[in-house]
């Protein structure tokens, strides 16, 4: 059989990811190295941390934490401590977690094979084409500059070391139980869920494990506690931020945009059909047979557990309105193990019944599968490009505007590219980064993940300049606006208060055109080059 051993899936998890990086990189006709938005913004704040000034958004401002992931804001801290440009160094550690969490899918994949007997070659390969038809994961693990890459490792290593620990009574495991355990709550504040959840699932099945699954309960609960209490402590609030900013107090609210997330994922998502009715079957038969001691039943349960997890926690917390459904990536090496087993068993049965050879059928059906996952992706490239247009617009408006005398106050909506280029402060009027924002109406209503905009905090406190940067013009005396572009901002461009207190203008450099709007006071004062003003009677709302 080929692959048969640890070095080897190392060797082909690096393959894989590699070709998985190249294909989505590729099919999205290049990305640029600068990640996301939503990584600039986490990005902001490791700079910030590493030149000394606190974990804060604004230089001499407040301390908030705009960003989820406390353990790669850390790590990146570090890497903006070696360097002021990190940029490849984070692709790099990013591709380095994701080659890791493609190697424990393999494992894993490959210790369930052999526990309920069947080829772990065919399991093996039909998991590597799997893997390849999903592009978007290793876009989103690789080149998004995210935490993702991180969540992902850590969730796969956990379920492999649960796996092993309960399938192999002499196996030793408890160390990386204790320290994942520790390590995934730190990740994501829904860590601790999850390290919780398979843990004490993976106690009731092996009770005979009670002293290193309790060692890892108290790890995960541990961690907990410490970074509760310093985010206490620190910024006043248990939680991140991100939290307060995204999570509707209305859960009823909350639960129905999850479902409308979840359902979308499994009816557009490439496969996931396929995908989650195999794990339905593999979880079916994981329970009648786990207390059985069948072989490979304990693995499956804690699998099966740790995929619906992750999808029923996000349709809870309302789901979210990135591409390829950005939630559920981490577990897309996971989703399809059950398949990848149901495959192997099918063409072993056959090569064992007939003696024919089934492997010429296997191969072209994979690479079919193939086909269609980058098909699919090749698609939505230009909403995949968006997120890093994103970002280069923020870094090029924020350089132009530090030209500006005085320099204004802003407020913006994407608030991750300009927060590394604008030496300004700025407001973010989405809450993600400003805490008065996020806590001023806890019911959120409108655009999913981004509904915390609240008239009577901005009015109380009005930048100077109403920042649109991301929103196409051209150098003129016009500007047009499309009815959604301010949906986040409840109308405000349209306002007639709004029309009283500002003025639009647009921001121009070259070929470059950033409309906005702008406090007469500020653009009456200001010295900058290119900043043309305009009146309303020039400015078209489109319908």
């Amino acid at each position: 059989m080929i692959f048969q051993n640890r070095q080897s899936d190392i060797w082909l998890a690096l393959v894989l990811t590699a070709i998985g990086a190249a294909l989505s990189w590729l099919l999205a006709s290049g990305l640029p190295l600068i990640g996301i938005d939503d990584a600039a913004i986490t990005r902001s704040y490791a700079e910030n941390i590493a030149d000394g000034v606190g974990y804060v958004y604004n230089v001499g401002g407040e301390r908030v934490e705009g960003s989820t992931a406390f353990l790669w804001v850390s790590m990146l801290t570090g890497l903006y401590a070696l360097t002021d440009t990190p940029e490849v160094l984070i692709i790099i550690l990013s591709f380095a977690f994701t080659t890791f969490a493609v190697f424990g899918t393999l494992r894993l994949t490959r210790l369930l094979a052999e526990l309920i007997d069947v080829d772990d070659a065919w399991a093996i390969t039909a998991m590597a084409a799997f893997l390849l038809a999903s592009p978007g994961y290793f876009m989103w693990t690789v080149w998004t500059m995210m935490e993702l890459a991180l969540w992902s490792m850590l969730l796969i290593l956990l379920v492999l070391s649960l796996t092993r620990s309960v399938e192999d009574e002499e196996s030793e495991q408890g160390i990386w139980i204790v320290l994942i355990a520790f390590l995934l709550t730190l990740t994501r504040p829904e860590g601790i869920v999850m390290a919780l959840v398979l843990v004490i699932i993976a106690l009731i099945i092996a009770p005979w494990r009670w002293r290193i699954m309790t060692a890892g309960i108290l790890s995960a609960l541990a961690s907990f506690i410490a970074v509760t209490m310093f985010r206490l402590s620190y910024f006043g609030q248990p939680f991140p931020n991100t939290f307060y900013a995204k999570v509707s107090s209305d859960r009823l609210q909350g639960m129905k945009d999850g479902a409308k997330y979840l359902i979308d994922y499994v009816l557009n998502a490439p496969f996931a059909e396929f995908f989650l009715l195999a794990l339905v079957i593999g979880t079916v038969w994981g329970l009648i047979h786990v207390f059985r001691q069948t072989a490979g039943s304990k693995g499956i349960v804690l699998l099966a557990a740790a995929c619906f997890s992750i999808l029923l926690a996000y349709a809870a917390l309302g789901g979210d309105h990135f591409v390829l459904w950005r939630f559920y990536q981490p577990i897309s090496p996971l989703m399809p193990v059950t398949a990848a087993l149901g495959v192997a068993a099918l063409l072993t049965y056959l090569d064992r019944e007939t003696h024919q050879g089934y492997s010429i059928i296997g191969v072209a059906g994979l690479a079919v599968i193939m086909t269609v996952g980058s098909m699919h992706y090749r698609q939505v490239r230009f909403d995949v490009r968006k997120e890093y247009t994103l970002v280069q617009q923020g870094l090029a408006f924020g350089t132009y505007l530090n030209e500006a005398d005085p320099r204004p106050i802003i407020g913006t909506g994407p608030a991750g590219g300009i927060a590394l280029a604008y030496d300004g402060k700025i407001l973010d009027l989405l809450g993600l980064n400003w805490t008065v924002m996020a806590h001023a109406n806890p019911v959120k209503i409108g655009m999913r993940n981004h509904a915390s905009f609240d008239n009577a905090t901005f009015w109380k406190y009005a930048p100077d300049v109403v920042s649109a940067f991301n929103r196409q013009c051209k150098s003129g005396t016009t500007l047009s606006f499309w009815a959604s572009d301010d949906a986040a901002f409840r109308g405000l461009y349209g306002d007639e208060d709004f029309r009283a207190a500002y003025l639009p203008v647009l921001f121009t450099e070259g070929d470059d055109c950033w409309p906005g709007f702008a406090t007469p006071d500020w653009a009456n004062r200001v010295q900058l080059d290119g900043m043309i003003v305009l009146d309303w009677n020039n400015v078209t709302t489109l319908q």
